[in-house]
């Protein structure tokens, strides 16, 4: 029997081609990579679509820690050498040069303080420290009540805040007259923002604390890191606020759940798809105390100088930023449930609160809110 060789090369060629094929469609099949790690005093997830045996994730998890790295230096209150402390450092009515992502920060910050009348400002963190909510806890006379640097004119000197507080006031809930004392060095107002040179200036002895817009910051950060390496398809999450973008590698969707304070069969979690936007929550059913019956919670209002009471329990806000996102969901806390719907929908903010009633909790969505709700 004669065989023509050049068929059986023609049909090896073409099995070699059809095995090739399946071979590359198999290796560059989409999957979910994911890393992990901690910034920032909290941890961080990625989850981005990939291909299976082309898998650069280690470049892209150092890129990320990097990047976050960056953040943490720039902005950390809890770091005397980051970028933010030197500012808080620097002499009144004096122009300090900062890099253009803190500028642009304290002008988003701003921005939201005005929109709230005040009720969100980024230099209420020695109230913060005040109350016992600062970097060493609350509601402990042993444990110190967090760092001012300078606020000469009532007794803390460059040592710091803690050591003031303790001797003057160690009590949980402070005295009147020490809050209003500090609240006289609270006023995003008095730090003054100059864009085209990149500076900022304190004009009276204010401290100027990012850390309810940082986090948000470092996710916009991830996802820049993730689309400069051409990854279209993920989700972020550092501390709890989270950003997507694309879909799945099944095609699907991502989606999310807000969980609440109440999570029962009644209660269940609401499903939200983001599109490529971000989500960040604030609550203040975690980290609170008691005394003689009255409960505290972390979020203050700079306008009074107290924690904030009302029945919101938990704000979720859905922003083109996570950075906003974090900012907006601090600010609702601040203004609670019916003032916080009220303004969200006259802005056309997306916000979702859970808040205390009669039969636990009840929840209610703002109008642009709505759209994204799954259940």
């Amino acid at each position: 029997m004669h065989v023509a060789l050049g068929s059986c090369k023609r049909s090896l060629l073409l099995g070699g081609l059809v095995l090739l094929g399946i071979f590359y469609v198999l290796i560059t099949q989409p999957r979910i990579k994911q890393f992990e790690g901690k910034t920032m005093g909290t941890t961080y997830h990625v989850s981005y679509v990939g291909a299976v045996f082309f898998d650069s994730s280690d470049d892209i998890s150092k890129k990320v820690h990097e990047v976050l790295h960056d953040v943490d230096l720039r902005m950390s209150t809890y770091r005397e050498d980051s970028e933010l402390m030197q500012f808080n450092r620097a002499p009144l009515t004096t122009a300090f040069k900062v890099s253009s992502d803190i500028v642009d920060l304290v002008k988003q910050s701003q921005r939201i303080s005005a929109m709230s009348d005040g009720a969100y400002d980024v230099t209420v963190g020695p109230l913060v420290n005040l109350w016992g909510f600062g970097p060493s806890g609350h509601g402990s006379e042993e444990k110190s009540l967090g760092r001012l640097s300078e606020i000469d004119s009532i007794g803390v000197k460059a040592q710091g805040f803690d050591e003031w507080m303790l001797k003057n006031y160690p009590a949980k809930v402070p005295p009147q007259a020490a809050i209003d004392e500090v609240r006289q060095w609270v006023g995003y107002q008095y730090v003054v923002v100059d864009s085209d040179n990149s500076t900022l200036m304190r004009n009276k002895p204010v401290f100027v604390d990012l850390s309810s817009i940082a986090k948000g910051y470092g996710v916009d950060k991830v996802a820049q890191v993730l689309n400069e390496n051409n990854i279209a398809n993920f989700m972020i999450e550092v501390g709890g606020e989270v950003r997507v973008n694309g879909l799945k590698s099944d095609g699907s969707q991502w989606r999310l759940a807000i969980r609440g304070p109440n999570l029962t069969r009644e209660h269940s979690p609401k499903i939200v798809t983001l599109g490529n936007k971000a989500l960040a929550t604030s609550g203040d059913y975690l980290n609170f105390f008691e005394v003689d019956g009255r409960r505290y919670a972390h979020t203050i209002n700079p306008l009074t100088g107290y924690p904030e009471v009302s029945d919101l329990a938990e704000v979720a806000v859905i922003s083109e930023t996570a950075a906003e996102a974090d900012a907006l969901a601090t600010m609702f806390m601040v203004l609670g449930e019916q003032r916080g719907l009220d303004l969200a929908n006259r802005e056309g903010i997306a916000a979702y609160f859970t808040y205390r009633s009669g039969n636990g909790f009840d929840s209610v969505a703002s109008k642009s809110f709505q759209l994204y709700l799954v259940n």
